[in-house]
């Protein structure tokens, strides 16, 4: 667990860290550079990166340890169809000492060894290889837990992302600075978003909680903020509050959820991972994958109609959605399957 936690604060610190240089440093630039000034930067930023690809020698060294361990995971996959063909070796991967005395007097039969195949275990080295060109989809789905987690990073970031995306356009249209709310909200916001994900995965790490609890009392701390930024959308127009005010607490609200987004961001990262892990050996990386992108296609599509969802509804509605999107969450924690809920519990017992 602590290695999981850690690996995944470098990693989310990682692009956020590019977000700050990519989101409020260059909206900050571009009133000196202007629109043209701002897309050569852009394109130098993609230029250097596609050369250090190229040239890093990390990954070059990365590339031939993966093709090295590709050829051992052959050899030990043909030795092991070599060695079922064998009466004596039959069973040799999973049978302890002991169990090799009852198969002197038991012979073990085809349809023993068939009645583990196709088992995702975590602790495999080889998890059997697809034979369709889609059975990796199925090995994912059978891993235990994957569609449990599936649901939850398409929709943990829904209400918490709306908010962070819409309260930024919602000053704009009360004439707050572009300048300013990109400091606020792209710079000073998103280093505190970093602060969170670097609490976050030392919480993990070091107190060992459960996953999936430290995850519902975080969603759970997020309607705080969300309830703030719902009653600054509403009583901006009344003319009640000096806008300096309602400004500083819009950008006090925005800061606390982004804090807390960032704890969240580790924890979702590391849980995933876990869940991965329980994956066939050979498809670990692409389970891992297929819940990335699916976090990451849960989050643009929402947000693809989020601006029609403002002009049809408003503010305020399209807030209320928020907050409930984020309450729906809650009860599918609770469903958090035992194969998740289970391996936490071990590690809390170890400790």
């Amino acid at each position: 667990m602590e290695e999981l936690s850690i690996g995944n604060t470098a990693q989310v610190v990682g692009y956020k860290i590019g977000s700050i240089f990519g989101g409020g440093v260059l909206i900050w630039l571009s009133q000196y550079t202007g629109w043209t000034g701002l897309f050569l930067i852009l394109t130098g930023l993609y230029i250097e990166a596609v050369l250090f690809v190229y040239v890093s020698p990390v990954l070059s060294q990365m590339d031939e340890k993966e093709k090295q361990e590709k050829a051992e995971n052959l050899q030990r996959t043909e030795a092991g169809s070599h060695s079922m063909k064998d009466h004596e070796h039959c069973n040799h991967s999973h049978n302890s000492t002991g169990h090799r005395h009852l198969e002197k007097h038991f012979p073990c039969t085809g349809h023993s060894h068939d009645s583990n195949e196709g088992t995702p275990s975590k602790y495999s080295s080889e998890g059997g290889a697809a034979k369709t060109k889609l059975g990796f989809i199925q090995e994912i789905l059978d891993t235990p837990g994957t569609k449990w987690m599936m649901g939850y990073v398409a929709l943990y970031k829904l209400g918490e992302q709306g908010a962070i995306s819409m309260l930024p356009l919602f000053l704009i249209d009360q004439k707050i600075s572009a300048v300013d709310i990109g400091f606020w909200t792209g710079i000073f916001g998103q280093a505190v978003s970093i602060c969170g994900s670097v609490l976050g995965g030392w919480m993990i790490a070091h107190y060992r909680l459960p996953l999936w609890l430290v995850l519902k009392q975080l969603s759970v701390c997020r309607f705080l903020p969300l309830g703030a930024q719902l009653w600054l959308t509403a009583v901006w127009t009344w003319g009640t509050f000096s806008d300096n005010i309602l400004y500083g607490l819009s950008v006090a609200s925005l800061c606390f959820l982004m804090f807390i987004s960032g704890m969240i961001t580790t924890v979702t990262f590391t849980f995933m991972m876990q869940c991965s892990q329980m994956a066939p050996l050979n498809i670990q990386a692409t389970h891992f994958t297929t819940l990335a992108t699916l976090e990451v296609f849960g989050k643009l599509t929402f947000l693809s109609v989020l601006g029609f969802l403002v002009d049809m509804l408003g503010y305020s509605l399209v807030y209320i959605l928020f907050i409930v999107l984020s309450v729906v969450l809650l009860p599918y924690l609770n469903r958090c399957p035992e194969s998740l809920v289970g391996d936490e519990e071990e590690d809390c017992k170890e400790l």
